[in-house]
């Protein structure tokens, strides 16, 4: 059956090539815009090395710190210090692991050799690379101990140490940074997405630097900095008691401040509130995002539908007398609309497949637009990130949406039709 629904494809792309065309090259745009939305928030959704544990991620970016009592004093909202890090966040017990990060950019030089060229610095503790699968192709992270004692020590990424050191080894080698002579632990592989917590140049412990201890200004009792915390739940089921856990130690720690308390508006976000648009101080639920992006997804399916809705009808209406004499023989309504719903099907198929080519393409062309953080470098968009079950699920829905918008209203329509209008074409 579905072979004689191919052939009569075939037979259709001969005898009316422009029409036939139209409708594959319109399904074709439609579902290549509705790809690169899918593949964007898969990018900033999905886990892929060296953040596969994305799932179990929590972010707290925004703290807001604020008189108690709505008492004279400013507001300031951005990031926290080193202080709530260690009193909030640090000693959590349900989480298995919290780290504390920042970012910034230095010039990287040799000792005796400056150069001026700034990289990407991640600044961040020694639990950060609990976090991450990261590949190192020469040594390994600085530890705990050099943590806490604010050893310089440095990892590098593996374009950076080929640019200092060329195929030398760059374990136990000096950079400089600011100044300040670093000894390298290791060198990891080239993170390739910028906006990823776990994209670097040059990672040092934040202990080093001693700005990233204090808070950056006199207001809020040591609470304003410049750090970031990630969390690292056992499993996605956790979030609510990590939630319920942090909310208990920020109470404890706000009641020994005497003018000021420190909160966090938008919570601890997962992966996922990520992806949906959430930021430090709004959360945009599931719900929202639904009425927001489920409004573009219907655009942009129904315009394109209903172009190929036409082109659909002026098909069939050139097959109503074959319609009629095959009601006259016994093929029921059902069957033809089967019929007819399967043929365009195999056209929707062939316009989904270019479509997904041509979605890829889209987003090459546009990652810095489309893409959050691109304003931090360029974006290197891998195999996995393109590549997912999630891209043929959200084709497969497309294609058979967009094949019952274009080809199943005309097509029930026609079938509706009495035998003898049918036969004689509707004259």
């Amino acid at each position: 059956m579905f072979r004689q629904y191919f052939k009569q494809v075939i037979y259709q792309l001969r005898e009316n090539p422009l029409v036939s065309w139209i409708s594959i090259a319109g399904t074709a745009l439609a579902i290549a815009v509705v790809l690169v939305l899918v593949l964007v928030f898969q990018i900033n959704a999905a886990g892929f090395a060296p953040e596969s544990n994305r799932g179990r991620f929590l972010y707290v970016w925004g703290t807001e710190v604020a008189p108690k009592n709505d008492g004279p004093g400013g507001r300031n909202r951005g990031a926290m210090s080193a202080e709530v890090v260690r009193e909030c966040f640090y000693p959590l017990k349900t989480p298995e692991a919290v780290t504390a990060y920042t970012r910034g950019t230095l010039p990287v030089s040799l000792p005796g050799k400056r150069l001026f060229r700034e990289y990407e610095v991640r600044y961040t503790d020694a639990n950060y690379w609990k976090f991450f699968d990261h590949r190192f192709v020469e040594g390994g992270p600085f530890t705990e101990a050099d943590f806490q004692s604010a050893i310089p020590a440095v990892v590098l990424s593996e374009s950076l140490a080929r640019r200092l050191f060329g195929s030398e080894r760059a374990t136990g080698r000096e950079v400089v940074l600011d100044y300040v002579t670093y000894t390298v632990r290791g060198v990891v592989r080239d993170v390739p997405n910028p906006m990823m917590v776990s994209y670097f140049d040059v990672c040092i412990p934040y202990s080093c630097d001693k700005a990233k201890l204090v808070s950056n200004i006199s207001m809020g009792e040591n609470m304003v900095g410049s750090l970031n915390v990630l969390m690292l739940a056992r499993s996605a089921a956790d979030f609510d008691a990590i939630r319920a856990e942090l909310d208990e130690r920020v109470r404890r720690y706000n009641a020994t401040k005497v003018d000021y308390e420190v909160s966090f508006p938008a919570g601890a976000l997962s992966q996922l509130d990520s992806a949906m648009g959430s930021g430090g101080f709004r959360k945009v639920d599931w719900r929202s995002f639904m009425a927001e992006s489920g409004a573009v997804f219907l655009f942009l399916l129904l315009v394109p539908a209903l172009n190929l809705t036409g082109v659909v009808q002026s098909s069939v209406q050139k097959r109503k007398e074959e319609i009629g004499v095959r009601k006259a023989f016994g093929a029921t309504g059902r069957n033809l609309l089967t019929q007819v719903l399967m043929e365009n099907l195999v056209l929707t198929c062939i316009g989904g497949v270019i479509g997904i080519g041509l979605s890829i393409l889209l987003l090459m062309a546009g990652k810095s637009y489309l893409l959050a953080g691109a304003e931090y470098g360029d974006i290197a968009l891998t195999f996995p990130m393109l590549i997912r079950p999630g891209l043929f699920v959200a084709t497969l829905l497309a294609v058979l949406v967009l094949n019952l918008l274009s080809a199943g209203i005309p097509a029930w329509l026609t079938m509706r039709q009495p035998i003898v209008e049918a036969i004689k074409g509707g004259e």
